[in-house]
């Protein structure tokens, strides 16, 4: 029995593959702790929690981190460092803005100590870590009421014996995160912060991934992490930072398989659920990133780039200081959540004017299971509308425009700024309110093709069971291509120790790899991630030179270099496959009609009726029990072999 899990802000999404084939579920999420609506789901689907293979997308470490409730951590440096974390990189988060909001760092001052000792830049020691530090260090740790120690030294990565001595010294009761065992690389601030993050919510997840293993003894429990890979529960807590995308990554590794199925190999993914919106691009695969960031605080491991906005069905309309409407970032959550359900609920929400305007069915069921209360959305959306000058329905109009504006401003993000046309890609659309904007944005982006996919409304659990048990791992050295045989000997030698590295850490698992090196012109900051499936060299600068001119439209006479070696080490194994449909020669039948406000009477069609080889143009509702595709008038829509809707403009 294998079961997908992904924890929402708003909901939690169950995707069960077992004797009986599919299953797809949804309960509202419980943030106070999020295994609760695990149990209560296994409860529903009338599970034996013991033979479940549990594949999980969990929150836990994001919303400690974002929420700022983490536990007490000290952050152990070089004495004259201990302000690093404060001081970053000095990077204004809005340039122009000449009186910034201060905002208060993660670690205060007083938990961070500096110690003697120093390396060099070969790793050669210069300055003997002293005794009465080492004591020092561990006093402040019994007696301050810590659970967790960052260590994070310059040049660690090349000589981690400072960093060692260090936790040896330290009490065998506390969570210890070395920065050379997180994140091996140069680049001391981005190394230290990513530290810091992994020691601050490293103890919660420990204890939640504890208490879900203890509540539901699955057979097997695994966790996504960032990289769109799998890792066991005792690993997932020992590198909890690994799992800031831990949900949005389910999604695209799901992505990434229908568009496989389909052969549409360019994608730009939208999944829209409660409380955010997640976009990303493929190419084939999924484009990586090191420079993610959370919290105004780096995270630089390497993880699927996934662009996040405050943009959900939750998100809340408000009114700001110049009488202007806005939407999000701001959610209403599970509880009360917006106001159609029935919870208390106060503002308009996004689904408030899905469901006003008609688009959403108003004897629909959220989740199958929850009614919706027209009478309290329309309440909310005629007060928020009286203070704009505006009816109800042209309020609801206003904040669809708006949260629709958002969205396609974060898909222009991932595609126009990096030098691709959306026009050229097709929209993978996903999430609980997908469906309802999927039209509206392919239009703002002349975009003339959409993908619904099966299990839409749960489509990032599902991504769970398709993701690969993997581990990333990286040592930085710099290295100069200009003597190409040397070059190639020290990167062989270099991939080598990562692979040991992997097989100690990933034993009895047959491993494939996959290698990739960062490259950079000589001089320049920052670099491209390529592709190393060998150790030519000439190969290398040539696939570095063209993805330098995809990314910045030109190319430099200077010598390139390679700055990190990158090892993703995995399981092959096969995921979950998509039963194919019978076609029916039969047209579906219609389970309804609803008015929808500026279109008229538009037609219901329950998404479990339509089989293969069956069409439709717009307008039109196409419901199920976790999401509702709102097919606009211009679109068509067809059934894939799949059960896939694949939609396509018409005018």
């Amino acid at each position: 029995m294998l079961l997908g899990v992904d924890t929402g802000g708003t909901f939690t999404d169950f995707v069960l593959f077992g004797p009986q084939g599919m299953r797809f579920h949804k309960v509202l999420s419980t943030p106070d702790d999020p295994s609760r609506a695990i149990a209560q789901g296994v409860r529903e689907l009338a599970l034996d929690s013991s033979q479940l293979h549990l594949v999980h997308g969990s929150t836990v470490a994001t919303n400690a981190i974002l929420e700022r409730k983490g536990v007490r951590t000290l952050f152990v440096t070089h004495r004259g460092l201990e302000d690093l974390l404060t001081i970053g990189r000095q990077a204004r988060p809005e340039l122009y803005q000449l009186c910034p909001d201060a905002v208060a760092p993660l670690v205060g001052r007083d938990d961070c100590f500096g110690v003697s000792g120093r390396l060099n830049a070969e790793g050669s020691v210069e300055q003997a870590l002293q005794p009465d530090d080492l004591q020092h260090v561990k006093k402040l740790a019994e007696r301050g009421n810590y659970e967790a120690v960052a260590v994070c030294l310059l040049f660690s990565f090349l000589n981690p014996s400072h960093e060692q001595r260090i936790a040896g010294a330290l009490p065998d009761d506390l969570f210890v995160s070395l920065s050379h065992q997180v994140l091996a690389e140069f680049r001391e601030y981005e190394r230290a912060a990513t530290t810091f993050l992994n020691a601050y919510v490293g103890p919660l997840v420990q204890r939640y991934l504890r208490r879900l293993q203890s509540s539901l003894s699955p057979r097997h429990l695994f966790v996504m992490h960032s990289a769109g890979g799998v890792m066991q529960a005792d690993l997932a807590g020992e590198q909890a930072v690994r799992l800031v995308l831990s949900g949005p990554a389910g999604g695209l590794v799901a992505a990434q398989a229908v568009g496989r199925q389909l052969r549409e190999e360019h994608l730009l993914t939208f999944d829209m659920g409660g409380t955010s919106t997640d976009v990303a691009l493929i190419q084939g695969a999924p484009t990586m990133t090191t420079e993610g960031q959370i919290a105004g605080m780096p995270v630089s491991l390497p993880m699927l780039d996934i662009h996040t906005i405050g943009a959900g069905g939750g998100s809340l309309a408000w009114i700001d200081e110049a009488g202007l409407p806005q939407v999000g970032p701001e959610s209403a959550g599970a509880m009360p959540g917006p106001a159609c359900y029935g919870q208390g609920g106060d503002a308009p929400a996004v689904t408030d004017a899905n469901l006003l305007l008609g688009r959403i069915p108003a004897r629909a069921r959220l989740a199958g299971s929850l009614p919706l209360d027209m009478q309290a959305t329309r309440k909310v959306l005629e007060r928020f509308g009286k203070q704009l000058g505006l009816s109800p329905e042209a309020a609801a109009e206003a904040v669809l425009a708006i949260a629709e504006e958002h969205m396609a401003g974060a898909l222009r993000v991932v595609s126009v700024q990096k030098g691709f046309d959306p026009a050229d890609f097709s929209l993978l659309c996903f999430g609980g309110a997908g469906g309802l904007h999927a039209c509206a944005l392919a239009d703002k982006l002349s975009m003339t093709k959409i993908i619904v996919p099966v299990a839409s409304g749960a489509f990032s659990a599902l991504g769970m069971l398709a993701g690969r048990q993997q581990s990333e791992f990286s040592r930085s050295r710099r290295l100069s291509t200009s003597d190409s045989a040397a070059a190639a000997t020290i990167l062989m030698q270099q991939f080598q120790a990562l692979q040991a590295e992997a097989e100690r850490q990933m034993q009895g698992l047959s491993l494939q790899y996959e290698r990739r090196v960062d490259m950079r012109y000589q001089g320049q900051g920052f670099q491209l991630t390529i592709d190393a499936a060998d150790n030519d060299i000439s190969a290398l600068i040539s696939r570095f030179e063209a993805a330098h001119q995809q990314a910045y439209g030109h190319r430099l006479s200077r010598e390139v270099e390679i700055i990190t070696v990158r090892l993703t080490a995995f399981v092959e194994r096969r995921s979950p496959a998509l039963p194919r449909l019978q076609p029916s020669g039969q047209a579906a039948a219609i389970a309804g009609y609803s008015d929808v406000y500026g279109v008229g009477r538009a037609p219901h069609y329950r998404r479990s009726d339509l089989r293969p080889g069956w069409s439709y143009s717009g307008p039109a509702l196409v419901l199920e029990d976790t999401a509702t595709l709102w097919l606009a008038e211009g679109w068509s829509m067809r059934v894939s072999e799949q059960g896939h809707l694949l939609l396509e403009k018409t005018a």
